[in-house]
């Protein structure tokens, strides 16, 4: 079985978390459509053995960075190399740090993680994160709120490794759900991948996400996409419930990705571009979130069932 933390429910929604790993809510249900939101798994060895494919991991740093290393206001920031197949630092490590809970209601639970300058990684920066869970009658809200302790300006690129049940409907079939995401382009990667600074738009798939008709069945898929509206569906013809997951507009992208016959889809919000510092305009026009000293930014994510 897997290890239960933390429970609150609302309004036909019942959701568990894992302080131990982030906050990361690893299962999501709407009792009232009998929809399993999130990839849950089965027990602790399943859990650990892909961690990444269970509810939404938050990944901070996001994606990849080039050789780990980074220059942001003239200073140098390097993570380890935890991906040595690309030479490339990936996702962070908050997806398995523990966070405090530091509030808990019925309906409510806040997880609470901070730094002191070095500790995370050899970030240099003191800084906390919270991540504040609220269900009601619209599904799970998620909250992230980010402060910078420290002196200087912090960079930050935040995404979750979401992971939606395909299909959401028990009972129904993946050959039943088609996905609704408005995307702009597509930015092309190489083969460790990497931007190209290429970028594609305009094929079968990318106008099948744009009028929802995109089946999730079909293909496997790995693309990063920019977005014109921070919100995806996934419509169950069966079930007639669609499942939606939104954020706000500073995720301004979306990791889309599925491996053949996978009972799930990875629908990740990113803020920023991969690899943002190197790309050919700068970290901040390709979607890095500057925080200033002593300021909090919040962004936030919705799931919820439409029937």
């Amino acid at each position: 079985m897997i290890k239960t933390d933390i429970k609150i429910s609302s309004h036909g929604y019942e959701a568990y978390f894992r302080s131990d790993l982030g906050g990361n809510c690893y299962r999501l249900y709407h009792a009232p459509t009998q929809s399993e939101l999130l990839r849950t798994p089965k027990d602790e060895d399943e859990l650990f053995g892909e961690i990444y494919l269970f509810g939404n991991p938050i990944l901070f740093p996001c994606n990849r960075i080039r050789g780990g290393e980074f220059t942001f206001e003239g200073r140098k920031y390097s993570f380890p190399i935890n991906e040595p197949s690309t030479s490339c630092h990936i996702h962070g490590a908050l997806y398995k740090t523990p966070f405090e809970v530091k509030d808990l209601k019925n309906d409510r639970v806040s997880f609470v993680f901070e730094a002191k300058s070095g500790e995370y990684l050899g970030f240099p920066h003191d800084f906390e994160i919270e991540r504040t869970y609220e269900l009601n009658e619209n599904g799970l809200r998620e909250t992230v709120r980010v402060t910078n302790l420290s002196r200087e300006n912090m960079p930050f690129m935040l995404a979750f490794h979401t992971t939606l049940n395909v299909p959401f409907s028990i009972g129904s079939s993946a050959y039943n759900c088609t996905l609704k995401l408005p995307v702009v382009r597509e930015q092309l990667r190489d083969e460790n991948y990497l931007p190209t600074l290429e970028y594609e738009y305009g094929r079968e798939r990318d106008r099948a996400l744009c009028d929802g008709s995109y089946k999730i069945s079909a293909q496997s898929v790995s693309a990063l996409y920019e977005i014109s509206a921070p919100s995806a569906e996934i419509y169950d013809a069966k079930s007639k419930t669609s499942l939606i997951y939104e954020g706000d507009g500073t995720y301004r992208y979306r990791m889309l990705w599925r491996r053949d016959g996978a009972d799930f889809v990875v629908i990740e919000p990113q803020t920023c571009a991969i690899d943002c510092f190197h790309l050919e305009k700068s970290a901040e026009e390709n979607g890095l979130v500057i925080v200033k000293p002593s300021e909090t930014v919040s962004l936030s994510t919705r799931f919820s069932i439409k029937s």
